[in-house]
């Protein structure tokens, strides 16, 4: 009797329980996106954190093991941050990054403010502490984080971050202050057909931009992403072609972002135009445009032995000075980078400005490249030999793979064992649809497949510090 008097109060409370969760969940769906993406927004990317907690606490049930042998309890939470009232949920139901078209290399988000009493004493405190000063302008404030090359503004409703790898410009970012702060041109109609699409996306990250949607999911042991981009119908992108594949590579990639297409090119001179790199060795990058066809590809495949010539001066008895040259071995991954010509004369460009001298590419003073060419390509290689390859017709014009364990022993940087030992394959490919339309595919899988990839990745570099 006690039994189903139990069931009985039990059972109604759960599922009332479910409905409640249910209804926060339909209404946050569509409400966590509105009145946080401009309305000229050239494209964003929405982060479903709550489904990404759900996915998490799911994994904890069903890896119970796993998780208590990886969580430290001797933690102690820091006082001041969770005494301190914000203002401000910075972890909301889901969070929106969004980019202008107008605004290169810069990514913007946007929060909104609780109780600006409370986000108003604390922004003054966060300011402080990055040595910063708070600023006043027309309608918002903001501050400039010069270290962490973010800019932060806000007013009374509305706290906006812009993040960019490159030295804040804040004459360059205020329109978008202007446009969310003062102007509040914010998409605020759940019916709006970006926010539907946001809304019906599934996946734990989604990238939208126009008719292109690109998701990405945390599994067990995985990694998956998965779209279509939408390009130019006239862009000109290879539906087959023969590639020169080495077997067993631990790491090898190819993209034929073919240059027939004069967009391509366009595109490839514009991404490169300013790099440092090019700059510092003397090459434009549009003379390397003209030789090239726009088929690039790289492998990396064992190890091999470079020997390099140290010259140093000393001085004999008589006080002269006299040359002494010490040959020095290093190991060098094998690796073979390989650009498509559609004319010869690259490497002689190369020689003529410098950056090959008696068949070595001088720019990249880590490992000897050695340089040769045929009518057809330009193999700049740490080994003198020629690999093994195998020919095969693929109907990708972008794909790349990768063995990381195999990688570990090829080729290492500091600290690149604790991010491949976390890690097993890599595989992604790109092909053409239809015109138009480019579909993407890929998938990084971890160590253990019964675990999600997200929790093996924090726990594993968490115990690497």
């Amino acid at each position: 009797m006690h039994l189903k008097k139990t069931v009985k109060i039990v059972v109604p409370i759960i599922i009332l329980l479910g409905i409640v969760y249910w209804g926060y969940k339909f209404i946050n769906k569509t409400s966590s996106l509105l009145g946080v993406i401009p309305k000229n927004a050239d494209a964003v990317v929405k982060i479903d954190l709550h489904s990404i907690k759900e996915t998490l606490v799911l994994d904890a049930l069903s890896s119970p093991k796993f998780y208590y042998d990886n969580i430290s309890f001797s933690g102690s939470k820091n006082e001041k941050d969770s005494t301190l009232n914000k203002g401000i949920n910075f972890s909301p139901y889901a969070a929106v990054l969004y980019t202008f078209k107008d605004v290169k290399n810069t990514i913007f988000t946007t929060f909104p403010i609780n109780n600006f009493t409370d986000f108003n004493a604390y922004i003054k405190v966060y300011v402080q502490d990055k040595n910063s000063v708070i600023q006043k302008t027309n309608g918002y404030q903001y501050s400039v984080l010069e270290k962490s090359k973010v800019c932060i503004a806000w007013n009374s409703k509305n706290l906006v971050i812009a993040a960019t790898p490159e030295k804040i410009n804040i004459t360059k970012i205020s329109a978008v202050f202007t446009d969310v702060l003062v102007d509040e041109n914010l998409i605020i109609n759940k019916n709006n057909s970006l926010i539907q699409k946001l809304k019906s996306a599934k996946e734990h990250i989604v990238y939208v931009k126009g008719e292109s949607a690109i998701g990405l999911n945390f599994e067990d042991g995985k990694l998956m992403a998965s779209g279509q981009l939408e390009v130019d119908k006239s862009s000109v992108f290879s539906k087959e072609i023969i590639v020169n594949s080495i077997p067993d590579a631990s790491l090898q990639m190819y993209l034929d972002y073919s240059f027939t297409d004069e967009n391509h090119k366009k595109d490839f001179i514009s991404t490169f135009k300013n790099s440092s790199f090019l700059q510092k060795s003397n090459l434009q990058i549009d003379s390397i445009a003209k030789y090239s066809n726009g088929f690039f590809s790289l492998a990396v495949s064992g190890k091999t032995k470079q020997q390099n010539t140290i010259i140093t001066y000393d001085y004999d008895e008589n006080f002269n000075k006299v040359e002494k040259k010490t040959v020095q071995e290093k190991e060098a991954p094998k690796m073979y980078i390989n650009f498509g010509v559609n004319k010869n004369g690259l490497q002689a460009y190369l020689q003529a400005q410098g950056a090959v001298e008696q068949s070595v590419f001088t720019a990249l003073p880590i490992y000897n490249f050695y340089v040769s060419s045929t009518p057809k390509t330009s193999l700049f290689a740490t080994t003198k030999n020629n690999p093994k390859t195998e020919i095969f017709k693929s109907t990708n014009f972008l794909d790349i793979t990768a063995d990381f364990s195999k990688l570990n022993n090829d080729i290492s940087f500091p600290k690149s064992n604790l991010l491949f030992g976390l890690l097993n394959s890599l595989d992604i490919k790109a092909n053409v649809v239809k015109p138009g339309v480019v579909g993407l595919k890929g998938k990084v899988s971890a160590k253990r497949d019964d675990v999600n990839i997200i929790t093996q990745l924090f726990f594993g570099l968490e115990k690497a510090k």
